[in-house]
């Protein structure tokens, strides 16, 4: 395997980007940290901003990139293409919520907002982990690379870019809040997670079954 340097950019810097969402959002609302509006709005811009180059990275490795819209067509039977219409849902529920973040109160934390501010960070999360998800099964799906074909594929790139996200997230509020007792301690359930999955990944890859 050979794969595009833009590929690799667009799986890392993008699972990164909606790993930061999906972990400042879900902490923010459940109130397991006390972020302050700043920190979450610098969380939240930069998420989309990694999203974004990410995506925009990944029309690098076609041959001709104007043909990327073609991606949009085939909803019904590619992950490709589940891909690329989730990854453009989630920028208005996103950029809406990034919008209740900036109108909060700046002196409060954890953050206060209204329902639907809040309402519009769940939609942009959940269409955050199905992107992640069909991403995965682009590889996931393929019946002709034993390695790719498993439920762990798509599992891994979720939860590392929940990884990813949450250290991230962990160096913002260091350094703008000075405050990273609570996400830390998250952040390491979340590493130690994705390298528990990836271990059993690398055990399952290693039982060849079957023709290679």
């Amino acid at each position: 395997m050979h794969p595009a340097l833009s590929v690799i950019f667009f799986t890392v810097v993008s699972g990164a980007g909606y790993g930061l969402f999906v972990m400042l959002f879900a902490l923010a609302f459940l109130d397991i940290i006390d972020i302050s509006r700043n920190a979450a709005l610098t969380a939240a811009i930069l998420s989309i901003v990694l999203i974004s180059a990410g995506l925009l990275s990944s029309t690098f490795h076609l041959a001709n990139p104007k043909n990327a819209w073609r991606s949009f067509m085939r909803f019904k039977t590619s992950w490709l293409s589940r891909e690329a219409v989730f990854a453009v849902l989630f920028y208005p529920f996103a950029l809406l919520f990034t919008l209740g973040v900036f109108m909060s109160d700046a002196g409060a934390a954890p953050l206060r907002m209204s329902g639907f501010f809040w309402l519009m960070g769940l939609l942009g999360m959940i269409l955050a982990l199905i992107t992640v998800f069909s991403t995965g099964m682009i590889y996931g799906c393929l019946k002709t690379i034993r390695q790719w074909n498993t439920a762990l594929t798509p599992a891994n790139y979720i939860l590392l870019g929940l990884m990813l996200g949450s250290l991230a997230l962990t160096a913002i509020m260091g350094v703008m809040d000075g405050n990273v007792a609570g996400v830390s301690a998250i952040t390491l359930m979340v590493i130690t997670g994705a390298a528990i999955l990836k271990a059993i990944y690398f055990f399952w890859v290693k039982k060849v079954t079957g023709p290679t």
